[in-house]
């Protein structure tokens, strides 16, 4: 019994060493993965302001006598103080390429990393009054006082990040996302140093796309300035 004792000791002491290794290179590990994400977050933060427009794209479409063409349109993202958005929100405005007076959508996104899913999270926001913050990209500050009842969004919808390579590309969960008629929604999005590509389709529950459905789905901005 002593000697069966004394061997037990050592491999306690083993496998508890095991098991604290174990621990503290989950815990590095897990250091690691945050801090990628927060540089990760950053540099998506740091690239996505600008103002974009697809002419390139138009135009080409036109050129080799697509239809239905992509339209033309420009797009001003700019980050606003907007903390009940969250920390990273932005104001972005759709406009005609060709006049920016005629505004096609408004629209606030928010980015922040989920803990629990361990990514960078997007909701996407929809005035209630858009009117009211119409032409915003001109003054950020007009959004300091915006509150959560200013908008809406629809649950299941948010947009998970990830690097990959030299880019960022984000995509909606289609098996939550629904909106109302709508059965199916595909979203994604890629973001370049100076380029944001967005699809948006929407698809009804007889398979009909009534959004999108280009023969290209990404609108593809290249940033102007």
């Amino acid at each position: 019994m002593a000697e069966r004792r004394a061997f037990a000791a050592p491999v306690r002491a083993l496998l508890c060493g095991v098991l604290l290794l174990g621990a503290l290179l989950g815990g590095c590990a897990a250091q690691k993965a945050e801090k990628q994400r927060q540089e990760d977050l950053a540099e998506l933060l740091r690239w996505l302001p600008g103002t974009y427009d697809n002419s390139a794209q138009a135009e080409s479409d036109v050129r080799h006598g697509i239809h239905p063409p992509h339209d033309a349109l420009q797009l001003a993202v700019v980050a606003i103080p907007a903390p009940r958005l969250g920390h990273h929100a932005f104001y972005v405005q759709e406009m005609a390429a060709d006049n920016p007076q005629r505004v096609m959508s408004e629209r606030f996104w928010s980015f922040k990393i989920d803990e629990d899913k361990g990514a960078i999270l997007q909701t996407i926001y929809t005035p209630k009054d858009p009117v009211r913050w119409r032409d915003g990209q001109k003054d950020p500050d007009l959004f300091t006082g915006i509150v959560i009842d200013d908008v809406q969004t629809t649950a299941g919808c948010e947009l998970t990040w990830k690097k990959v390579e030299e880019h960022y590309q984000a995509s909606d969960d289609t098996k939550k996302c629904h909106m109302p008629g709508v059965s199916r929604v595909d979203l994604s999005f890629h973001l370049g140093l100076d380029t944001l590509n967005i699809a948006d389709t929407e698809t009804d529950a007889s398979g009909r796309v009534v959004r999108g459905g280009y023969y290209d789905p990404y609108t593809r901005y290249r940033k102007s300035k």
